[in-house]
């Protein structure tokens, strides 16, 4: 460590009082005489063996962990970040500066990805300015927003033309299938490539290092309710929407400086925001938050979340969805709501940062908005709602602390605390949780003697279960006959979007026999983030050779890729040595679904018979069907 660096921790260290970092990640802490005392938050203990000495500046777990260090040390284990990003988190509370790193790019396969995607992000830009992107331009600037932050966010147009960019990149030497594995491009069934986004406003979504990783791109015609708002990127290998915050990279610093982090929905409600200088605002990409977002916000240093959405149904929703993900990290979240049908980006733009700011100030914890929200509820609205809220409770990981949310929830509600335990356990995902349990501790010997495989050849089969099921559902958009046979494939999904779109083809189905129009899937998914999937699901099947013939080469696809999951199984056992009775094998099967699809098919629907394919209501039939028994 360089004189400078080991200078600048000394400096850190002591304007970071070790008690009181501690506290804010172990609120339980509390003074005995020259020490502080708590239970270890490292480990799960009854009787607190974790001291604290802040003459020393030291912390210890005198209990089953043993481990201790400094403050820097607790705030690596604290956050789960290394030893230079806990400096910098600390360095950032205490306004002192870490000199600039310099990012290792040797031996990272992925550097050309970004340096493509560096390329698009330019190329768009350039065609924002340019005549044909005037309209883009001025929807940009008739939100509000200036040319410096339309620059500092990278905003660009995608031209209308079909295939500018392939034709740019082909003139680069750059082959088009590069193009395609970003999502940039698309192959059609005759061979012509053409380009993914056209006639859009594109917003660049890069990772927390800055890095362009996708795009969302924003309809500028909105006449035609045919073509979704917004599309995204489909997944890349750079491009995860479950492992991404729009601007992280711009707002961390701030986030780190402040401790507050803020969630917002649109690209230019942040956008705006930034504008203003409320610059720890963050969004989500239109889904539910993961363990991955909860990740990201744990090593941004943030103490305190505020989610502020839109004041209407669909603001309600995605402060859910934001809620399902962020509850694990156990710091304050809280609630904004804007009344009426007030727009971040407008409010900031019209009236600066500072009713927002009041707004903040007056923030709502969130289980006061679930339980306002339940309150407004009556008959069976709220009978179904209390499921959606029993299943947040579920995502707070300590039992003590969701125990206690119960008890607060049944009081609310006026009904018996043992009758909304009773409905919390019986959950789908509490009952998976169970029987997945219960499959791990039958196959636990079996598992400890040969592993189940973790490698590349495993990871190829996973993409190819989930291009195979991709392909079903656009063929189910195509050819609404077929809906009714993708049905199946609803409990082999491990996908939240796909597994939307499977449900409402069924509903849709049943209420019109297979002669429902892409206009009815879209008003069925209101502003669900499903829709983002529809039209590339709907372009990759169209271009296709036959929609049957499409339509059964993914069935094809996906029986040949879940059937050699089990031969790989299979044989790593064998390879083992391992003697596997057959209930084991069962058990087995049961977890490969768990882990490989993302949830296990309960009940009868596991070992349901391939649907009757006579009963489709035109056309040929489908030579293919999920495999029965899986």
């Amino acid at each position: 460590m360089s004189d400078d660096l080991q200078e600048i921790k000394e400096a850190i260290k002591l304007r970071s009082p070790i008690e009181e970092i501690v506290r804010e990640r172990v609120p339980g802490l509390k003074r005995e005489g020259a020490l502080w005392v708590a239970c270890c938050p490292f480990h799960q203990e009854k009787t607190p063996s974790f001291k604290v000495d802040p003459r020393r500046g030291t912390w210890h777990c005198f209990g089953a962990c043993g481990t201790g260090g400094d403050v820097i040390g607790f705030v690596e284990r604290a956050y789960n970040v290394g030893y230079l990003e806990a400096l910098e988190i600390l360095g950032a509370r205490c306004g002192i500066a870490l000199p600039e790193r310099r990012e290792s790019r040797t031996a990272d396969e992925s550097e050309p990805r970004f340096e493509l995607m560096a390329r698009a992000e330019e190329f768009y830009r350039r065609a924002l300015r340019r005549d044909d992107g005037a309209l883009a331009l001025s929807y940009i600037r008739g939100r509000g927003l200036t040319d410096t932050t339309i620059d500092a966010f990278g905003i660009g147009y995608a031209p209308q033309a079909g295939a500018e960019l392939v034709a740019k990149a082909r003139s680069q030497g750059i082959a088009v299938e590069r193009l395609v594995e970003l999502g940039l491009a698309r192959v059609d069934a005759s061979g012509r490539a053409y380009d993914f986004f056209r006639g859009r406003v594109m917003f660049p979504v890069r990772d927390h290092k800055g890095r362009t990783v996708g795009f969302g791109a924003r309809r500028l015609n909105d006449a035609d309710p045919r073509a979704p708002k917004y599309i995204n990127t489909p997944e890349t290998p750079l491009f995860h929407k479950g492992r991404l915050f729009y601007a992280l990279d711009h707002a961390i610093a701030h986030v780190r400086r402040h401790g507050h982090l803020i969630v917002v929905e649109g690209y230019t409600d942040v956008m705006a925001a930034h504008q203003v200088g409320l610059r720890q605002v963050v969004a989500v990409l239109g889904t539910a938050t993961t363990d991955d977002h909860a990740s990201l916000v744990r090593r941004s240093g943030a103490r305190r979340i505020s989610l502020l959405f839109d004041g209407d149904e669909a603001g309600r929703k995605a402060t859910v969805r934001a809620l399902d993900g962020l509850l694990r990290l156990e710091v304050p979240i809280d609630v904004v709501r804007l009344s009426g049908d007030e727009d971040p980006c407008d409010l900031l733009v019209r009236e600066g940062a500072a009713p927002l700011e009041r707004h903040l100030t007056q923030a709502t914890p969130w289980f006061e908005f679930l339980l306002a929200w339940l309150r407004g509820l009556h008959g069976e609205e709220r009978y179904r709602a209390l499921d959606e809220a029993l299943a947040l409770l579920g995502r707070i990981p300590k039992p003590v602390v969701r125990d206690d949310r119960l008890a607060e929830l049944a009081r609310a509600l006026e009904v018996p605390v043992e009758s909304v335990r009773a409905q919390f356990e019986s959950l789908p995902g509490r009952r998976r949780a169970a029987e997945r349990s219960r499959a791990e501790a039958q196959v636990a010997p079996v598992a400890a003697a040969a592993p189940l495989p973790s490698n590349p050849a495993r990871a190829r089969l996973e993409r190819r279960l989930a291009d195979a099921l991709r392909g079903l559902v656009g063929a189910a958009l195509v050819d609404p006959a077929l809906a009714a046979h993708v049905a199946p494939y609803r409990e082999l999904c491990g996908d939240r979007d796909l597994r939307r779109l499977l449900d409402v083809l069924a509903e849709l189905h049943a209420k019109t026999l297979g002669t429902f129009a892409i206009a009815d899937v879209f008003d069925a998914l209101g502003d669900d983030p499903a829709r983002d999937l529809v039209s590339a699901l709907v372009a990759d099947a169209s271009a296709a050779d036959g929609i049957r013939a499409w339509y059964d080469d993914n069935a094809r696809a996906f029986a040949r890729a879940y059937e050699s999951l089990h031969h790989h199984e299979q044989i790593a056992l064998l390879r083992a040595g391992v003697m596997v009775e057959p209930q084991d094998l069962r058990a087995l099967e049961e977890l490969r679904r768990a882990r490989f699809l993302g949830e296990r098919p309960a009940g009868p629907a596991a070992s349901a018979p391939a649907p009757d394919h006579a009963t489709a209501s035109s056309g040929g039939e489908p030579e293919s069907a999920p495999p029965a028994g899986l």
